[in-house]
């Protein structure tokens, strides 16, 4: 413990450094974790709009074949 005005000013200064680093370390920590949370929900999402694009893809393909198949069957001469 310090004796001097100047002493205690310094283990003061000294504890007020060490929080801080304390504090942005933790928001560091939860920036990160934010960007994580970010980026695994557009991850999802991205895929989700893939799976619909894949999907909505083969029922076009579908419809194609079957109207061709409609087509290739009629006799309308």
């Amino acid at each position: 413990m310090a004796d001097t005005i100047k002493g205690k000013l310094q283990e003061a200064g000294n504890a007020i450094a060490e929080t801080a680093t304390k504090v942005g370390n933790r928001v560091s920590e939860n920036a990160t974790e934010a960007k994580d949370w970010v980026k695994n929900k557009l991850n999802k999402a991205e895929n989700k709009a893939d799976e619909a694009a894949e999907e909505a893809k083969n029922a076009a393909e579908v419809a194609e074949k079957e109207a061709k198949a409609k087509a290739d069957g009629c006799d309308c001469n």
